[in-house]
């Protein structure tokens, strides 16, 4: 069955999804790598330590920052942004009441990461910086709370354009599982072979 003419164009509403499916991928990714990894305190405690500690930041960091764009406006001067408001803006929607709810519930989160955006991921605020202020935390739950709400704002633009729901992949735990499965345990002898104390910095 061939769905009715809508605002916004199949591809637009697809684009969507997929900045939205990508920002749940990247979470999901970070939560089992490092926050739910049965083998944390094993690799926090080894010699890879250091490594392990800089790709959590990495992940971290980048995993917010997709968050925090997909509730951009919708435009700021010449410049039209996707995201949420995009799609509330142009788009028209038989469940437009329960999409304004969707969004007022994900703002709830994401306006906890706006400061860390602007301040942190995507500026250097001297301020910040110099003070070591914390930003950003969240309510524990909140962040799965948000990519529930998520799914249910994509599957219902989806729906009405293209037809049908879009759903979040979550293979990236099986990706995880195997990722780990090659990191072998190591002995403290052969965590230590081979291997250069760091250079001396020059004075």
């Amino acid at each position: 069955m061939t769905k009715p003419m809508h605002a916004l164009s199949a591809s637009v509403v697809v684009a969507f999804c997929t900045l939205c499916s990508r920002a749940h991928e990247l979470w999901l990714n970070h939560l089992e790598l490092f926050d739910n990894n049965p083998r944390a305190d094993e690799l926090m405690k080894s010699i890879a330590r250091p490594e392990w500690v800089r790709l959590s930041i990495i992940s971290q960091e980048y995993s917010l920052l997709q968050v925090r764009k997909l509730h951009d406006p919708a435009g700021t001067g010449d410049k039209i942004t996707l995201g949420i408001d995009y799609m509330l803006t142009y788009g028209s929607w038989s469940d437009s009441v329960r999409l304004g709810e969707l969004a007022t519930e994900l703002d709830g989160l994401a306006n906890k990461l706006k400061d860390v955006r602007n301040k942190i991921l995507s500026h250097n605020d001297l301020a910040t910086i110099v003070a070591g202020a914390t930003l950003g935390e969240f309510d524990k739950g909140a962040d799965e709370k948000y990519f529930k709400d998520l799914q249910e704002f994509v599957n219902i633009v989806h729906d009405q354009v293209v037809g049908g729901p879009y759903p979040f992949n979550n293979i990236v735990r099986n990706d995880i599982a195997f990722f780990l499965r090659t990191i072998k345990p190591l002995s403290i002898k052969k965590q230590s072979d081979g291997l250069t104390s760091p250079p001396t910095p020059c004075a």
